[in-house]
């Protein structure tokens, strides 16, 4: 799969999570927001981190592959919601990295 249908899909399923905001809130989650959920969830990933290198141990209901997943999620999501090409983006990254 690439890029570009793994961010298709992030976006079809964020806007259904967007309905379910507007039905119980009234309103969308803001950019903001979004980074909250997104900075809990890079807490609950280096709990599990750390609970997987044996220096902690986590009650949490996820295990670290889906919460890694989810974060690179998070990224899409915010990425699409600024108006960030993050396709591009990774791209000149990576060619700057290579090039160093």
């Amino acid at each position: 799969m690439d890029v570009k249908e793994l961010i298709a899909r992030s976006n079809k399923i964020r806007a259904r999570y967007h309905e379910l905001e507007l039905k119980n809130h009234g309103s969308i989650w803001s950019v903001e927001e979004d980074l909250l959920a997104l900075s809990n969830d890079i807490g609950n990933l280096n709990r599990l981190a750390m609970t997987r290198a044996g220096r902690y141990y986590d009650e949490t209901p996820y295990n670290l592959e889906q919460k890694l997943a989810e974060n690179i999620w998070w990224l899409m999501e915010l990425a699409n919601r600024l108006d960030v090409d993050i396709e591009t983006e990774l791209e000149k990254f990576l060619s700057e990295k290579e090039k160093l």
